[in-house]
């Protein structure tokens, strides 16, 4: 477990405050004229989990058509799966939102208004913190303040909703509403496959005995913690030809190519990816390297605190990615603190369909 950083003055005041906005007028949204009533990308102030530093954080955001309730649309956080550890490989920096285009409609039908962020560092500036869920967690509320100064119809009312890597945000989230989300009135999260505790990767790793989803993810991993752990050597976790995988994940290429799904881990780098899947050469070189992986992964592990409201949390049964075992012994350690947690193992889903086979649930929710 890492302390929470101590927060600048400065960077406390400015929280989701907003930088600059625009109209996002060509939002992949299919039946845009029947569910979307106006949308923006924007940038707006946040802070690093990491230094208490204020950040620039890209987003966009969404209203539904109609008219608002008199409080205004409630609004649904959206906090999405790995999608890269560079520059531009938030989903708003692409075309297709990398796929994330369908759930938003889905949340606009139901007459929810969406805030997605983008997390720092996945915009065109900065760093990512890969699975520092301050951070993240910090970025989705202030998404949600973000929102609220972008429009005059959007609640104070939210909830977080978070997949794979936004599971462990939107799971932070709630752990760290009383300290951070004044002024809001947060409601709960649903988190679906959550990297909540995913410190088994570095047993894996060692063993050798890692999925071909792991290995895939592996190369995007240890860069995007080394950023915060100065102690971790890239190069004793990737060797050989993955020795270039830090350069060429610093940033991902903007795609044409429509996407209608959210992929595990967007992959631009295509010659990585592939390699991954063959390659022995991913894994720590010595157990004291290995360690230090395990120790890293853990300082980022969930829970933290205590939940400070309800959460739903769904895994599948055969998640190859984020093993339902991981988010069973992570669940079970929020209710230890007294967390209020329904869990939900859906047989025979796995990682990549779990956003898809889980909607009636969380809708229900």
């Amino acid at each position: 477990m890492s302390p929470l950083p101590d927060i600048a003055e400065a960077a406390w005041t400015e929280r989701g405050r907003v930088i600059r906005t625009q109209p996002y007028a060509d939002a992949p949204i299919d039946h845009r004229d029947s569910v979307l009533g106006a949308a923006w990308k924007g940038v707006y102030a946040s802070v690093s989990g990491v230094d208490g530093q204020s950040r620039e954080v890209h987003g966009a955001f969404f209203v539904p058509t109609g008219v608002p309730p008199e409080s205004g649309w409630p609004v649904v956080a959206l906090a999405h799966g790995t999608t890269g550890v560079g520059n531009n490989c938030g989903p708003a920096e692409q075309p297709d939102l990398m796929g994330y285009g369908p759930v938003i409609e889905a949340l606009l039908n139901s007459k929810y208004a969406v805030a997605l962020s983008d997390y720092e560092g996945l915009g065109p500036t900065g760093e990512h913190f890969y699975l520092e869920p301050r951070t993240a967690a910090f970025n989705t509320i202030d998404g949600v303040r973000a929102f609220r100064a972008i429009s005059p119809a959007v609640s104070r009312s939210w909830v977080a909703f978070g997949y794979s890597q936004g599971g462990q945000a939107a799971w932070a989230a709630n752990e760290l509403d009383s300290f951070y989300g004044q002024g809001l009135r947060f409601l709960g999260s649903a988190v679906l496959a959550p990297a909540a505790n995913v410190s088994g990767v570095a047993d894996l790793a060692w063993s050798r005995s890692m999925s071909d989803e792991q290995r895939a993810v592996y190369p995007l991993l240890i860069p995007g913690l080394a950023r915060y752990n100065p102690d971790l050597d890239t190069a004793r976790y990737l060797h050989g030809t993955q020795e270039q995988a830090p350069r060429r994940l610093s940033r991902c290429e903007v795609s044409s190519r429509r996407t209608d799904s959210p992929p595990a881990a967007r992959a631009p780098w295509q010659v990585i990816w592939d390699r991954t899947r063959e390659s022995t050469e991913l894994a720590p070189e010595t157990a004291s390297d290995a360690e230090a992986l395990r120790v890293a992964l853990r300082k980022v592990a969930l829970p933290q605190h205590r939940l400070d409201g309800p959460m739903l949390v769904v895994t599948g049964s055969s998640d190859p990615l984020v093993l339902p075992s991981w988010v069973q012994a992570a669940t079970a350690a929020s209710c230890a603190t007294g967390g209020r947690v329904e869990y939900v193992e859906m047989p025979g889903v796995d990682h990549r369909g779990i956003l898809w086979k889980s909607s009636d649930l969380v809708s229900a929710w």
